[in-house]
């Protein structure tokens, strides 16, 4: 590894798009991998052992590219962080977002949404009490939403019904005035949100998440010290289906891409 190593990212899907958009932003420079692993998303709504093997497999894989650290744009995966076996930094977007929380509201209660794997893990909870007593989060576990928003683009009214179920609660038990987006899918449609929620202020861990990045890179003097922007190569897993929805949302949010494959991850089923 080197200082043009690229930086490795990891989501279930299309959903770290949001972080890898801010990513290319931020750093331009840089060399990127990013591993979507459509063919198993959700990995909210499988078992912790399962999505271990799956996380683990997926850091193999991108350090077999020789990545220099990893993003982990999956909360899921985040969520379980500690039991991740890597050779290069990881950089948890769950403890992004709640560094991010702690920016934007200094006390009272937050709303958050996410997977019902991250929700049951209760990652966000234990890191935001690790920084601040100050703070709590009201959480809202939802099944669905970050597979509407991967595999059901344009379907406005199943978007809407499904974002509706995931916040609605939060407001049933509390009047929340910020959401946490926990799931890197949901900045995807936080347009939708925001016009459905306008007394809503969005948190979105992206752009906290790079500046963790940024310092680790400062730090130890690893900045791709190239004169020229870095390529970005996209790796999804399923089939052809997965192939035309990556494709479809590399040119919806204008992301920089030299080269988009289809790979099979040895993951046991």
């Amino acid at each position: 590894m080197g200082n043009s190593s690229p930086i490795g990212l990891i989501d279930s899907g299309i959903g770290g798009f949001t972080v890898l958009r801010e990513l290319q932003r931020q750093l331009p420079r840089e060399n990127i991998v990013y591993l979507g692993d459509a063919k198993r998303m959700p990995y909210g709504e499988r078992e912790n052992e399962e999505i271990i093997a799956f996380g683990n497999s997926d850091i193999r894989f991108l350090e077999n590219m020789g990545v220099k650290a990893i993003l982990l744009a999956c909360n899921t995966i985040s969520s379980l962080i500690e039991s991740l076996n890597a050779n290069v930094p990881l950089f948890s977007i769950v403890e992004a977002g709640c560094l991010a929380t702690i920016e934007r509201q200094k006390k009272g209660a937050v709303g958050l949404i996410a997977t019902t794997a991250t929700v049951k893990n209760g990652t966000y909870e234990h890191i935001l009490s690790s920084h601040t007593q100050a703070l709590r989060y009201i959480t809202q576990g939802t099944r669905t939403l970050a597979n509407v928003i991967n595999n059901h683009p344009g379907e406005l009214a199943l978007l809407r019904q499904n974002i509706k179920e995931a916040i609605d609660p939060i407001f049933e038990r509390e009047r929340v005035s910020a959401l946490l987006l926990g799931c890197t899918h949901f900045p995807i449609v936080r347009k939708t949100i925001e016009e459905m929620y306008p007394c809503l202020s969005i948190i979105d861990p992206a752009d906290k998440q790079i500046t963790l990045l940024k310092e680790y890179l400062e730090k130890n003097n690893a900045f791709n010290e190239s004169k020229y922007d870095g390529v970005t190569r996209i790796c999804a897993t399923g089939g052809e289906k997965d192939y035309r929805i990556f494709e479809n949302m590399i040119e919806q949010l204008a992301l920089g891409c030299s080269e988009l494959t289809l790979e099979q991850l040895d993951i046991d089923e």
